[in-house]
């Protein structure tokens, strides 16, 4: 009877401290496991990090693109529009400076009417002071006066008128010059308006370019964002996962240190028992 306890311990101890073996094993591995599964949570929440900060910039920008594209958008309806207005200008000065073509145009025409003129009344009082010589010669001293005074009259008259016509064409002149320096003014003004214009398209075309930029900007942090929340989240459970196969591992060396002590107990009972014998 006691060989057969002496036996039965032996090989309890035996089933004991493989049981412990084995318990012993699975809790490393169990710890070894969280272990990495902590480790590659605390990895991933720092591509996590990375990832938000990352996203969080993105955004940033994106929203600065898109304000800076509107207030380019802004600047450019405020050139076109100053485009407009400098086309329009130019286009009454262009207008203006026709007209004033045709004043001068008219003003030299009654100028030359005016020298025709002149030199018609010249020939008469030269022929009335012809006449009055005439009349004073045949004894008509009263007639001869006359018509010497009338003469005289019509002789300062066609000087005046000379005169008159030298002031007129260097009007029309003058207004030819003024029209010109207008219609250059006018074609400035065009000109300027068309480069304002061609300003305004790029400045717009700038401005979707920046508005499309921020747009993809935006939407990729928004993404980034997106993605880091789901890695935080994914640590999270890797930390959990991890310290639950920790805690496990835990649990399962104590057991079997446990059974190791239970082992070692059965070996001295099975070794007390075989002592009894002898």
């Amino acid at each position: 009877m006691t060989e057969e306890s002496r036996n039965e311990f032996q090989e309890a101890a035996e089933e004991v401290e493989a049981m412990s073996v084995e318990e012993a094993l699975e809790g490393l591995a169990d710890v070894a496991g969280g272990l990495d599964e902590l480790e590659a949570a605390d990895e991933l929440e720092s591509v996590s990090r990375a990832a938000l900060a990352a996203g969080a910039s993105d955004v940033t920008r994106g929203v600065d693109a898109m304000k800076v594209a509107d207030r380019v958008g802004l600047l450019s309806d405020v050139v076109a529009e100053a485009g407009v207005v400098d086309i329009a200008e130019g286009v009454e000065l262009l207008s203006a400076s026709e007209d004033m073509a045709v004043q001068s145009a008219l003003v030299g025409v009654l100028a030359e009417e005016d020298l025709g003129q002149c030199m018609e009344l010249a020939a008469i009082s030269g022929q009335l002071m012809a006449v009055s010589e005439v009349a004073d010669a045949m004894g008509m001293p009263i007639l001869a006066d006359f018509l010497e005074d009338r003469g005289q009259t019509l002789h300062e008259i066609a000087v005046d008128t000379v005169f008159r016509f030298g002031a007129t064409r260097a009007l029309s002149e003058a207004i030819a010059k003024t029209g010109l320096q207008i219609a250059d003014l006018g074609e400035e003004e065009v000109a300027e308006g068309i480069t304002r214009m061609a300003v305004s398209a790029g400045m717009a075309e700038r401005s979707e370019e920046l508005a499309t930029a921020g747009a993809e900007l935006t939407a990729e942090g928004l993404v980034e964002m997106a993605a880091a929340r789901g890695m935080h989240q994914a640590a999270e459970e890797l930390v959990a996962e991890g310290a639950a196969d920790v805690a496990a591992g835990a649990s399962e060396l104590t057991e079997a240190e446990m059974m190791a002590g239970l082992g070692e107990a059965l070996e001295e009972a099975a070794e007390e028992t075989e002592n009894r014998t002898d």
